[in-house]
Order: structure tokens, then C-alpha cells, then sequence
């Protein structure tokens, strides 16, 4: 008696040919430019444990920062911007 998983079956030994598989590839790959890599700093958190190191906006009335005064730290501002194509893409495209 013969099992259909036997070696002398022939529908046992049908190979089938294989595909080689493809990376799918962008068209047109733009490179991605950073204007700035570093992170904004929240003003005056390098001096206090209690304030985070995450960027908030000065709201102060008399605040130095604020009022953009010269060798305060610098600001997040429309021209830090990154490119509208590249906006929001993985490096790997």
C-alpha cells in the first residue's frame, strides 16, 4: 500500500518554480535635509529639576525669551521648516 507522500508517487515530488522576491523602490527618492537636528530646550531647564527639558513657549509678560532679547537660547521659528516633499517621509523612503 502506498501513502501519497511516498517517494515513488510522482504528485509527491511536483516542484513548483520559484520567485524571486523584489524590494518595492520609490520612484523618485529626494534627499532628506534636516535644517536643524537638535532638540529645542525649554528655557531655564538646564537650572531647575522641575521644569522638563521639553520646548513650551515663553508666556511671560516680562520674559527675556520672550521678548527675544540677545544670548537667550534659541527658538523654534517658521524657517527651521523641513522641505514640503520630504515632510513626514522615513529615511528609508
Amino acid at each position: 500500500v502506498h501513502s501519497p507522500f511516498d517517494r515513488q508517487d510522482p504528485l509527491c515530488c511536483v516542484t513548483y518554480p520559484t520567485v524571486k522576491m523584489v524590494k518595492v523602490q520609490p520612484l523618485n527618492k529626494l534627499k532628506i535635509v534636516k535644517k536643524r537636528t537638535n532638540k529645542f530646550k525649554r528655557f531655564q531647564s538646564d537650572r531647575f529639576m522641575r521644569v522638563p527639558e521639553s520646548w513650551r513657549a515663553p508666556r511671560g509678560i516680562d520674559g527675556r525669551l520672550r521678548r527675544r532679547f540677545r544670548g537667550t537660547i534659541p527658538q523654534p521659528k517658521i524657517g527651521f521648516g523641513s522641505n514640503k516633499k520630504t515632510r513626514h517621509i522615513l529615511p528609508n523612503g
